[in-house]
């Protein structure tokens, strides 16, 4: 399997293999640009969900291949955006304050260290700029989820690689500097933490999974309560991973991932102020069926997005009784692999969800992916693109004037990939 972070046997710590979607959504033989020149071997990750609705997500090209109709908005660009040294990087998570105050997440490579570094960028309403981040260890530092208090209170979730072992990576910004606060991990077991929502500035989530050293994976769940982080236990299936979260009040939260009892099973877990529960969702095909993104709208409309296979995107509801599968776009038979990564709702009828596709005849070139519901049915919506170049986009957010932001790397075979960040006027 394939991992977005190119987390090679060789450098990446053997004891907890990195979740990422490329891992779970790409051919075995494929490549993506930039960070090594075989098929990666580790998983995949995602990020992430603030009480802005962000997503890990994606934008598409005004790409035919897909079938569309009209939707009335501004169009998708691509705004300049700064990278850390010369070699690979990537935007992983999104979060906005207002027009002229959002935050990106992510990591770079440093060639001295052999290793993936913190990296934050910020935008001031005419620029983006890199904010100097802290890291823990000289191993991996990623940095997968980024949520937003206020303009002083803003944190972002990831993990840092201490030997063979990862460990959970919360920082926080107090309007001035970045900083590391401390955080739990399972013991004798690696940690990662792929999203955080928040509810208050004294009730944040965040999510992810453990890994013990049989490489069992289990949900890992994780509060802030104006204090301290503490790890608040949840059930699990087999093989279990968290990819996103997202609260409508602080006793009604909502996290999705996928279990793992054969092929990949869709899993929403649900918190009621007491407890996290298993509540049963369904799968839209045989083959491997995740959910990487899910945003709140009320306590009976909730939505979560990812993949069904390799040949469709998925997208289910919540009514406040049951999950449902509501039908999204058909891809064309020339298009394969596409996977809808994050989501951020801006309304009960104004909701983006984003993600990727492959187009083999292209030489399997990744393209952007994102889709819009305006209250009764999803739609395609086309967005920009690099081209000649692999465009992937892992996080969206939304203003609260409703301008959608949407990050994350561009990069041709073999060459280092640059960040990418798109934004869509409303």
């Amino acid at each position: 399997m394939f991992s977005r972070v190119c987390l090679s046997e060789r450098r990446s710590p053997r004891h907890s293999p990195l979740k990422t979607v490329n891992d779970i959504v790409l051919p075995r033989n494929y490549s993506t640009a930039g960070f090594c020149s075989q098929p990666w071997k580790q998983n995949n990750q995602m990020k992430i969900n603030n009480h802005t609705k962000i997503g890990c997500a994606s934008a598409l090209i005004l790409f035919a291949s897909l079938v569309t109709r009209t939707v009335s908005a501004a169009d998708w660009e691509i705004i300049a955006s700064p990278n850390l040294g010369t070699q690979a990087n990537s935007l992983s998570g999104v979060g906005t304050v207002a027009d002229n105050d959002v935050w990106a997440v992510g990591w770079a490579w440093n060639n001295r260290l052999s290793a993936y570094r913190t990296v934050i960028e910020h935008w001031n309403g005419a620029t983006w700029s890199l904010v100097r981040s802290p890291n823990t260890t000289n191993g991996y530092n990623l940095l997968n989820g980024v949520a937003v208090v206020a303009a002083n209170d803003v944190w972002t979730v990831g993990q840092a690689a201490n030997g063979n072992t990862y460990k959970t990576l919360v920082e926080h910004w107090n309007g001035a500097t970045w900083s590391v606060v401390a955080s739990p991990n399972v013991a004798g077991s690696s940690s990662v933490l792929t999203a955080v929502s928040v509810v208050s500035a004294n009730d944040i989530w965040a999510v992810g999974y453990s890994t013990d050293t049989n490489f069992n994976n289990r949900s890992l769940t994780m509060h802030w309560n104006g204090a301290a982080w503490s790890i608040l236990p949840s059930p699990n299936v087999n093989d279990d991973i968290l990819f996103a979260v997202d609260a409508v009040v602080s006793t009604d939260v909502w996290a999705v991932g996928r279990s793992r009892p054969g092929e990949d099973r869709t899993l929403t877990l649900h918190w009621n102020g007491s407890t996290w529960n298993i509540v049963p969702s369904p799968n839209d095909s045989t083959e491997d069926n995740t959910l990487f993104g899910v945003a709140t709208v009320a306590s009976n409309d909730v939505w979560a997005v990812g993949n069904a296979g390799s040949l469709k995107t998925l997208a289910i509801h919540w009514d406040g009784a049951s999950w449902s599968v509501i039908p999204t776009p058909a891809l064309d038979s020339n298009d394969t692999n596409p996977v809808l990564v994050g989501i951020v709702a801006l309304s009960s009828d104004n909701i983006w969800t984003a993600g990727q596709f492959i187009v083999p005849i292209e030489g399997s070139v990744q393209h952007t992916l994102t889709e819009s519901w305006d209250g009764s049915s999803w739609s395609v919506v086309p967005s920009s693109n690099v081209q000649r170049s692999n465009n992937r986009l892992h996080g969206i957010a939304a203003t609260p004037n409703g301008t959608l932001w949407a990050v994350g790397t561009t990069g041709i075979f073999a060459r280092p990939e640059r960040t990418l960040i798109l934004r869509k006027l409303p």
